[in-house]
């Protein structure tokens, strides 16, 4: 305690130092906290289940696709027949419009299996979990809602027992989920999956979006329980060929599969702030070295007195430690902060999964705590140790002149500046990437243009447009209407929009190549579109005709493709006039559909390779299974002008058709589209801000080193200048003094970029990890700054008078 207030005091005796120290740290610590924050709550914290670690996620790994939902009856025949697990259960994930409590709104819903809370360990705050009879087909509507949506929609907490409407279907609610709850992603509503499982059709080859849940059993590894899928998945093959050819099972531990997508992301921040931490250790070490030298007759005093080496190690360490530990503490501030404000703003939400559980708690406290006195350390025992390091009598008997501290002091506060421009020049080239990355990102063309164009979701209750009359006449009469509105120029519907991911695919076969077997019903993206739709983007047509009004119910099916499709699969031929048959395996009673056109290849996502895609027309419905597709609208209104002035007059509008129907999700395409890439934009914008802050941290300590070096090399100054050196001559060598150390740098840190390069490849679009231009420039810029630095003191070195440099000598 003694020594902690004797530091104490020494800070405070240094004003200047000690808030340039503790401004640096925080930075570092306060970058490292923030990151930790996301990184606790996203990767490392526990999934909210008894022993999270045996839940697992199954899947289908197909010929088209590495990851897709199971189907219904391979569903029922995993569960019947693997005995590596204690249970297992499934859930559905979709969305249902809740009215008549407010507003109508779009709530994330989650179908569960009445085994499944069971399952994984988890029960109700209030109410009662779903039984057995819940999950019959015909059973009573009944439904657990979320703690947060109970809170927000439903301020009354005896919510439980009252009914609520959900598509116009009525639902008791019969209880309240905890509220850290969540299935892999969080839902407003959770409903009974058996009453939906009982409507689906008998098509094994119908991928209904069932997701499995599985509990390993006691002494069981995640390795064993593959192997058994796997033979379980080839007996199925032999049994169901035309469903199973080549559909194997997935086993995925259920944090893992939460988190597989941001990962890597998240482990190259941890890096990149990591790196940060250490500029900023190097320049403290910095300042330290420099402060110990001026220290050096104080402690050499105290040697004198009988203070061992170890004791005034200590006594300097721990004043490092005091030092680091109040940079910690502010550091902890700006976490706090930065973390607030990406989370007000939606920035974290929006890009990563578990965003509701982000914030500075104990947790991210002890690692502040913990990261302060590693760091204070580190940063604090090199300048200790060297200003131990010295010649006592020599130090006793000096008055007062100037002195560098040795040779081996500047090499070792060169050798750190060293360090630091090779640690930022990883941080620039990283970032330099991203950014090369995210400007290739939203630079490809969408297909169409998304300019003025206005995005209306249309959630179709199935109650009310359940049959394939109402629900085209509805539709048909929203597009008529809003058509007629002024500033409109066109509008049209679809069941999936652009850039809102693959949507649905669907089975399909080539009338001119008669299927021999199960390879040969290939997949394509299955858009149902109204006349009108595609030219309301702007697609371009390539061959044939767009979908028009001749494509009503009753005429002849007719189908549009995209220029993937025809070059995928009818290769070498005109498409048009050639026909295609939905389904899974022949059946008279499948639709078979006449290519009408050809049209350019509208991105379903910017990072993936655009895919096989098929329009069909809305009012010629092909299958009853595809009735939750039809359902989800979306309405495309293009504007002579800004979108949003229009977004009053299509309420109206479709309110006069159905003033009970909810508009979700109105924005523009612009924003829409702004919105598929928050994980990339988040990943570079924070790359970008930690580089920057490297870069200035190395500046900032170049120009340290090479003032302190001007100041204590003032004497030879002065002495060349007297003996003829001109200013330019002295400003030239100072600047190439600090040249040498960025170039020093430069080189030890190219080195090591091309090793990070290859880490970050796998978060690149179209870019390469070895980018020529990336490589180029950043260490162009780190050896300007470098220079810029040096310039500064060496402006200052050589306006000294040698009189007034040799006299202070």
């Amino acid at each position: 305690m003694h020594d902690i207030r004797l530091a104490i005091r020494t800070l405070r005796t240094r004003p200047v130092f000690s808030v340039i120290a503790v401004a640096t740290l925080a930075l570092g610590i306060g970058a490292n906290a923030a990151v930790f924050t996301v990184f606790d709550a996203v990767l490392l914290a526990p999934l909210p289940y008894v022993q999270p670690q045996q839940v697992v996620v199954l899947t289908e790994q197909t010929p088209l696709f590495s990851s897709i939902s199971v189907t219904r009856y391979n569903y029922e025949d995993w569960r019947a027949r693997a005995k590596s697990f204690s249970g297992m259960a499934a859930f559905r994930s979709t969305y249902l419009t809740l009215t008549g409590v407010g507003d109508p709104e779009r709530v994330a819903v989650k179908m569960v299996s009445a085994t499944l809370l069971p399952l994984v360990g988890v029960g109700v705050e209030r109410g009662r979990v779903f039984g057995e009879s819940d999950d019959l087909s015909g059973a009573e509507g009944v439904a657990l809602l979320s703690a947060g949506f109970a809170a927000r929609r439903f301020s009354d907490q005896s919510v439980v027992g009252q009914a609520v409407q959900l598509d116009n279907r009525p639902y008791t609610v019969v209880g309240i989920m905890p509220a850290q709850f969540e299935l892999l992603q969080p839902a407003d509503v959770y409903l009974p999956l058996g009453p939906y499982l009982a409507t689906l059709p008998e098509d094994r080859g119908w991928h209904p979006g069932i997701v499995p849940i599985a509990r390993l059993k006691d002494g069981l590894s995640l390795d064993e329980a593959r192997v058994e899928m796997d033979a379980i998945s080839r007996q199925l093959e032999a049994e169901h060929q035309d469903s199973n050819l080549n559909v194997r099972a997935q086993v995925t531990r259920a944090q893992d599969q939460l988190v597989q997508h941001v990962r890597p992301a998240l482990q190259m921040l941890f890096g990149a702030v990591a790196l940060v931490l250490l500029i900023a250790c190097a320049n403290v070490a910095n300042l330290l070295l420099a402060r110990a030298i001026g220290r050096r007759k104080e402690i050499a005093v105290r040697v004198a007195l009988g203070a061992g080496r170890g004791r005034i190690v200590r006594q300097l360490v721990l004043e490092s430690v005091v030092l680091a530990c109040i940079g910690g503490a502010a550091g902890l501030g700006l976490a706090w902060f930065g973390v607030s404000f990406l989370t007000l703003t939606g920035a974290i939400a929006a890009a990563l999964p578990r965003a509701q559980r982000i914030a500075v708690a104990w947790p991210v406290a002890f690692f502040a705590l913990g990261l302060s006195i590693v760091t204070g350390v580190v940063f604090g025992l090199v300048p200790a140790l060297q200003a131990t390091r010295f010649d006592i009598r020599q130090s006793l008997n000096e008055e007062g002149r100037a002195n560098s501290g040795g040779v081996r002091h500047r090499r070792v506060r060169a050798a750190l500046v060293v360090a630091e421009i090779g640690l930022a020049l990883v941080l620039l080239v990283g970032a330099g990437l991203l950014l090369r990355s995210f400007s290739a990102l939203t630079r490809v063309a969408p297909g169409f243009n998304p300019q003025n164009l206005l995005v209306v979701n249309l959630p179709l209750s199935p109650r009310t447009y359940g049959g394939n009359l109402a629900r085209t006449s509805a539709v048909e009469r929203i597009i008529e209407r809003v058509r007629a509105l002024p500033g409109v120029q066109a509008a049209g519907m679809t069941t999936a929009l652009p850039m809102a991911g693959p949507g649905l695919s669907i089975h399909f076969n080539r009338t001119a190549y008669p299927p021999k077997g199960p390879q040969d019903y290939v997949m394509a993206a299955y858009r149902a579109v109204t006349p009108g739709y595609l030219a309301t983007l702007g697609v371009p047509l390539r061959s044939g005709r767009l979908l028009d009004e001749r494509d009503h119910e009753g005429a002849p099916p007719a189908v549009v493709i995209n220029e993937s499709m025809a070059r995928q699969f009818f290769h070498g031929i005109n498409p048009i006039g050639q026909r295609i048959q939905i389904g899974t395996e022949p059946s008279s009673s499948d639709p078979t559909l006449d290519i009408v056109g050809v049209v350019g290849d509208v991105k379903q996502a910017f990072a993936i390779e655009s895919k096989a895609e098929m329009f069909v027309p809305y009012g010629q419905y092909p299958d009853e299974v595809l009735i939750d597709a039809y359902l989800n609208t979306a309405l495309v209104v293009r504007t002579s002008g800004d979108p949003s002035g229009a977004v009053a007059d299509v309420r109206s509008a479709i309110a006069e058709i159905d003033a009970g129907q909810p508009l979700v999700g109105v924005r523009s395409m612009e924003t829409a589209i702004s919105g598929t890439v928050a994980q990339p934009r988040l990943q570079t914008v924070l790359l970008v801000i930690f580089a920057s802050l490297a870069a200035v941290l190395a500046v900032v300590g170049v120009y340290g080193v090479m003032a302190y070096t001007v100041s204590q090399r003032s004497a030879e100054i002065g002495v060349r200048m007297a003996l003829g050196a001109s200013p330019a001559h002295v400003v030239a060598m100072v600047v190439w003094q600090g040249a040498r150390l960025a170039l020093m740098g430069i080189g030890i840190g190219s080195v090591a970029a091309v090793f990070a390069a290859r880490g970050v490849q796998s978060l690149l679009f179209d870019v390469r990890g070895l980018d020529p231009l990336t490589f180029a420039v950043a260490p162009v810029m780190l050896i300007v700054a470098a220079l810029f630095a040096s310039y500064i003191p060496a402006r200052t070195a050589s306006r000294v008078s040698p009189l007034q440099a040799l006299s202070r000598s």
